[in-house]
């Protein structure tokens, strides 16, 4: 499907609507106004952290913008920085139990996972004079068990997202790559084995949350698209951004595909670097409007974009001859290309000190995925995150958000066809799906220095996007300490 037959399906007045918003935004932002921004805020709070990005939230083009416990004991990690070396480790816990809900009798079933995550960026222009050139890297040990399963909900919904690529192995590559800084930093090149999110369709804000459905990206961007590579699997790419205009950026990548990503045989650890896995290239392009409007610097961030995966990948519903494959058997027709939209927002609504992250931040999106050939079809999110809402408590995090997820028409209509032959159902269905949303609710408290404590609280309708499924509870609780 062409992104011109997209788009008319999504309907020309959405698209009349979406571009009047944004033009609006983009004449009334004060974007000359000094505080309008290349970057944005950086949560110190959130379990990772994304360098040289405009959604990374902070203008850190060499190390971010967080609290450290033990490390910068006498300003040695400040030191070090001076001299062009920024070094980073923390460690994540995230825990929980189901209290009621899910496929079988699972009330009380619990779990643990965590990541012990290692960053070391260099700044070659510091080290060698190199002008604008910085290294990074990043290791991560991730452990544990998906409480998820337990409750037979394998869908985008994971209520731990820390748990996924990279799990249960001592040491997983994330990521590889540089960065060059041009035209006195309003443009950059990056290239190297990265991820795609660590620049497209992110936000600090989604990890506000520990439900896997946004944090780092909407999942429905990766779960069925091997094109997407998300945290913590790299691959070989290249991504240009360049800035027109102070607080409008524009940026485009090319990715490599690699089906063999989280798979044993293959770059399970992240340091098979061989290509044979390949089969095509992803394709993202991405515009970004961060307005800072008022007196009061309420800071928005604003996206939209488009992505192709040149990956074959098999149709649902359709054999080799275009008939129902349920019904016939056949091979299942195969097509090269899958497209992506998202358009996704959050706004500072409310300022509560200077910190640019101090203040409540409204935040919604949606992603759409060519249906014939992805598991998920639509997602939306809506919610609120607030850092600083109790007077004195300036480190803690509040946050609400309701995700949607829906099942990809073409899937489904396998599926019912599937299930009146009594064959089994693709996706761990047990019947046939359709959509789930995800309701949580989230307190950090900012304990100590570099450390956090977070109860949090999901109720999942339809877990595994089963209507059949009971809805799920589920209590966590992440804990976090930056050293």
């Amino acid at each position: 499907m062409s992104l011109s037959c997209l788009l008319s399906r999504i309907g020309k007045r959405k698209s009349f609507l979406v571009a009047s918003l944004f033009l609006f935004l983009y004449q009334n932002s004060g974007m000359a106004a000094p505080a309008s921004p290349y970057a944005g805020l950086s949560s110190p709070s959130g379990p990772t952290s994304f360098l040289d990005t405009p959604t990374s939230y902070d203008n850190t083009p060499f190390t971010p913008n967080s609290e450290h416990s033990l490390l910068n004991g006498k300003g040695m990690l400040a030191r070090l920085a001076d001299q062009g070396i920024g070094l980073g480790l923390d460690y994540i816990s995230e825990s929980g139990i189901i209290l009621n809900g899910g496929r079988t009798n699972v009330t009380g079933s619990a779990s643990y996972t965590h990541q012990i995550a290692a960053q070391i960026n260099l700044s070659w222009e510091k080290l060698v004079g190199w002008k604008g050139f910085i290294t990074h890297t990043a290791f991560v040990n991730r452990a544990g068990h998906n409480l998820s399963t337990d409750a037979g909900d394998r869908a985008v919904t994971n209520v731990q997202e820390i748990y996924g690529g990279g799990g249960n192995v001592v040491v997983h590559l994330v990521y590889m790559y540089g960065t060059q800084d041009l035209m006195n930093h309003r443009m950059q090149l990056a290239f190297g084995y990265m991820p795609v999110n660590i620049d497209f369709s992110t936000s600090p804000l989604y990890c506000t949350f520990m439900n896997n459905s946004i944090c780092g990206n909407p999942k429905t961007e990766t779960k069925g698209a091997t094109g997407y590579s998300n945290y913590p699997n790299g691959v070989y790419a290249a991504r240009l951004r360049v800035w027109p205009l102070h607080g409008l950026y524009l940026q485009g990548g090319v990715y490599g595909v690699n089906r063999g990503i989280g798979q044993p045989k293959y770059d399970r650890t992240g340091f098979d670097f061989n290509t044979n896995t390949y089969t095509g290239v992803f394709v993202p392009f991405e515009i970004g409007f961060i307005p800072v409007f008022g007196p009061h610097a309420l800071m928005g961030h604003y996206k939209i974009a488009a992505a192709y995966d040149s990956s074959p990948y098999p149709y649902y519903y359709e054999d080799i001859h275009g008939n129902p494959l349920p019904l016939t058997g056949q091979p299942a027709r195969t097509g090269r290309g899958k497209i992506q939209v998202w358009v996704t927002m959050d706004q500072m609504i409310i300022r509560h000190g200077r910190g640019a992250y101090d203040g409540l931040y409204l935040m919604a999106g949606y992603v759409h995925n060519t249906p014939h050939n992805s598991p998920y079809e639509h997602q939306y999110y809506l919610g609120l995150s607030d850092r600083g809402l109790i007077p004195g408590r300036r480190g803690d995090v509040f946050g609400v958000v309701v995700n949607h997820v829906t099942a990809s028409s073409a899937l489904v209509a396998a599926q019912k066809l599937d299930y009146q032959l009594g064959k089994t159902l693709p996706s761990n269905a047990l019947s046939p799906q359709s959509s789930a949303t995800v309701v949580e609710a989230t307190y950090n408290f900012h304990v100590d220095q570099g450390l956090w404590v977070q109860p949090d609280f999901q109720y999942i309708i339809n877990p595994n996007l089963e209507r059949k499924v009971k809805n799920l509870s589920v209590l966590g609780l992440r804990l976090r300490y930056i050293f």
